[in-house]
């Protein structure tokens, strides 16, 4: 979830306060150590209350350790611009979506890029970064072993079946496009397909946008195929939902710094009459379980496909002084009945593994 802009007076006074200090030939005053500036955001952000044993560690990393959150992490400077650059679509790296797990770092889709060139496959799992376990790296840490300058290289350990195959790929420059469509015919019927990869920013005017393309050429329904999209930006995620529902509740938001809040459609739908299914898989996390329990629970779509990742938490990048940012969990969500999905995820009205298009296709109600 991203952080309201500053108010207009929040801005005049800042600027005053710098007037003054240039009037008075002040020094610009050192940044706080940063082990103060995360404790400090945990004391006023972070979705529970932090006990004294743990802000009492002695080194952010082990104080972020003691926290037992696998979203909240410590991002150096050079990894706060590759996280920003990722949530609007564009970065240079290998171009595959991974997401974490115990055992190492799932790759759970294999887009056009370096990636595909070099032979990872979705399912394969990274279990070492340029020879160090992703076991001891923190899921940005690993992340930005990954990424990396164009033309430069990464050698991946990838566990495949029962294999460890040793992959060496050269980076790139990756446009991640969050919203893919088609059209396709079946049972007579024109039916629109929308891909959704990534809840990056503009995603929600991008779908409609399509959607709206395909309902000139003639669709009589959609599927919203929100397989292997591991979240991203919650209001993109509410912008998604609302294009289908009409001031119904998406979801509600709560924590420790979080008054209970809810989310509901934003104005009128912009497709509020033609079928939709919504397919999901279990890397399907987040954001996704936020738009396909919305659909799922205000009757306007089946879902199709496998449980879902079952991630309820919300995150969002805390800037510190010095350049890095500190991304820490400031809320839970609950779905429009007020169920917790942690763990469980979003179970489906149609229980599909594999290639599970043919049977959304099959459950598209006709209008």
């Amino acid at each position: 979830m991203r952080r309201a802009l500053p108010t207009l007076v929040a801005v005049l006074a800042s600027l005053a306060l710098l007037f003054v200090a240039v009037a008075l030939g002040s020094a610009a005053t050192p940044p706080a150590p940063l082990l103060e500036q995360v404790r400090d955001t945990l004391v006023s952000r972070y979705y529970r209350p932090v006990p004294p044993s743990i802000l009492g560690q002695p080194t952010v990393d082990e104080l972020l350790a003691a926290l037992k959150d696998p979203y909240t992490e410590y991002l150096a400077p050079a990894d706060a611009r590759a996280l920003r650059l990722r949530e609007q679509g564009r970065y240079s790296g290998i171009g595959a979506t991974v997401t974490a797990r115990a055992r190492g770092l799932v790759v759970t889709s294999v887009p056009p890029g370096p990636a595909r060139i070099a032979g990872i496959r979705p399912g394969d799992v990274i279990v070492t970064i340029g020879g160090v376990p992703t076991a001891e790296l923190s899921p940005g840490e690993a992340v930005s072993r990954i990424v990396g300058a164009r033309g430069t290289a990464v050698t991946l350990g990838i566990r495949r079946h029962d294999r460890v195959l040793s992959v060496r790929i050269v980076r790139a420059d990756v446009v991640v496009p969050s919203v893919r469509t088609a059209l396709v015919v079946r049972y007579g019927r024109k039916i629109g397909v929308l891909r959704v990869r990534l809840f990056a920013a503009g995603t929600a005017a991008r779908l409609r946008d399509a959607a709206l393309e395909l309902q000139a050429r003639g669709v009589t329904g959609y599927v919203l195929d929100l397989r292997s999209n591991p979240g991203g930006l919650l209001d993109e995620a509410v912008g998604v939902a609302s294009l289908f529902l009409e001031g119904e509740v998406v979801t509600t938001i709560s924590g420790a710094h979080e008054p209970a809040r809810v989310l509901r459609a934003d104005g009128e739908a912009t497709l509020p009459r033609l079928p939709v299914v919504v397919l999901v898989n279990r890397y399907s996390a987040s954001s996704s379980e936020v738009v396909a329990a919305a659909l799922q629970e205000n009757h306007r779509a089946y879902v199709v496909g496998e449980p879902t990742f079952g991630k309820a938490l919300v995150q969002d990048v805390e800037p510190l002084e010095g350049g890095g940012a500190l991304k820490l969990t400031v809320a839970r969500y609950l779905t429009p009945r007020g169920r917790d999905i942690s763990g469980a995820g979003v179970i489906p009205d149609v229980l599909a593994p594999g290639e599970a298009l043919p049977a959304a296709i099959s459950v598209l109600p006709v209008p």
